[in-house]
């Protein structure tokens, strides 16, 4: 908030703070006047980008990430590391956040290493999407 002495006289703290609240809710309100008419085509355009984030996600498992290697290629798991699909998981509630976690930070005293074959921060979450919708039954190994 300006200082008191930069407030034109005729204005008041209070206008001003009023006129601010006003200017926001103004530009909330031009912001959802973007939005698409058409629900249905930002939905499909929603479930596009979320298959090809998970497709993505594939790629970074079975190529560079490596993650194969430990998790078996169908994520099946394997004597070096648990399976990945629908299961009590270790180190958690098999959540996004707790998938993505991991991915990002490694597990402490096992192979599971952090940014695992040297992933950068996009394929990370690209991996994290495909591991959890694979462990959820929403896309194939």
């Amino acid at each position: 908030m300006a200082d008191r002495s930069t407030i034109p006289f005729f204005l008041g703290a209070r206008r001003v703070a009023a006129v601010a609240m006003l200017a926001v809710a103004l530009h909330s309100s031009a912001l959802r006047a973007q939005q698409p008419a058409d629900t249905s085509k930002a939905f499909r355009d929603s479930i596009a980008v979320r298959l090809k984030l998970i497709e993505a996600g594939r790629h970074v498992f079975h190529g560079e990430g490596t993650c194969f290697a430990c998790h078996g290629p169908n994520l099946e798991g394997t004597a070096i590391a648990p399976t990945l699909r629908a299961h009590k998981w270790r180190n958690g509630d098999g959540s996004l956040a707790m998938i993505m976690r991991i991915v990002r930070t490694g597990v402490p005293n096992t192979v599971m290493i952090s940014h695992p074959g040297g992933i950068n921060d996009s394929e990370l979450l690209e991996v994290t999407a495909y591991v959890w919708a694979v462990s959820r039954g929403a896309a194939k190994p």
